[in-house]
């Protein structure tokens, strides 16, 4: 085991907590070596240049670290660019590439698709796909959490559900079950509803009045049940 968690917490606040390691309630596995990417891009030295800044953590070969760069579309002669000259979205990129060649073995990306274009999101998943650790991931993005992730646990009611597929295959599969208890829920309720109507009909036209009463107390019945459905 090299992650648990016995506690509730937002997504931002989890998050904290897991990189603080401070937390008695969260155990992680020392072996575990955290990378953390975050919108405030505090990972990155302004005055270094985009391959210095990526160099700083990694044990990647400079071949390597290009060809990740290259991914999202940082090529050539950009990697000896000061970050400081950056645009917001380059400097994205730059955090993300640090953090994927970092010495980690535990990545967690902060929505990292935000300012990023669709050529690099897509370098991003490829790199994801590739990624041999483990990765938590916070988006809102769910295009790309279908293309990136294959397994998912869900926290509902309190409970943890493994579901092996992607988020929307979740999703649709939610859906089906939900649209089936809505069936069989008015199927039931159209089905008490008929029987009382017979009912009714049968306590109107009846003079035997044991029998009536016996009618009656069953129609009291079936009304209860179909009020608590």
């Amino acid at each position: 085991m090299d992650f648990w968690v016995k506690m509730v917490l937002g997504k931002t606040s989890l998050i904290r907590e897991i990189v603080s390691r401070n937390n008695k309630d969260i155990i992680i596995n020392p072996s575990v070596k955290i990378a953390y990417f975050k919108q405030k891009l505090d990972n990155l030295n302004p005055e270094k240049t985009v391959i210095e800044n990526v160099m700083e953590d990694s044990i990647q070969t400079q071949t390597t670290i290009r060809n990740v760069l290259g991914n999202l579309n940082i090529k050539g002669d950009q990697v000896y660019n000061l970050v400081r000259y950056l645009s917001g979205g380059e400097k994205v990129k730059v955090s993300l590439a640090k953090a994927i060649l970092s010495n980690a073995n535990f990545l967690i990306l902060d929505e990292p698709t935000n300012f990023l274009d669709i050529q690099s999101i897509e370098g991003l998943e490829k790199m994801l796909k590739e990624y041999r650790g483990t990765v938590l991931l916070v988006s809102h993005d769910k295009t790309f959490i279908d293309n990136v992730v294959d397994n998912i646990l869900i926290i509902e009611n309190k409970k943890i559900i493994q579901y092996d597929g992607n988020y929307s295959k979740y999703l649709e599969e939610k859906q089906n079950k939900t649209d089936i208890n809505k069936t069989i829920y008015s199927n039931n309720k159209l089905l008490l509803s008929f029987q009382i109507t017979k009912l009714e009909s049968e306590i109107a036209i009846t003079t035997d009045n044991a029998k009536k009463e016996k009618l009656i107390e069953e129609l009291d019945k079936i009304k209860a049940h179909y009020q608590n459905i």
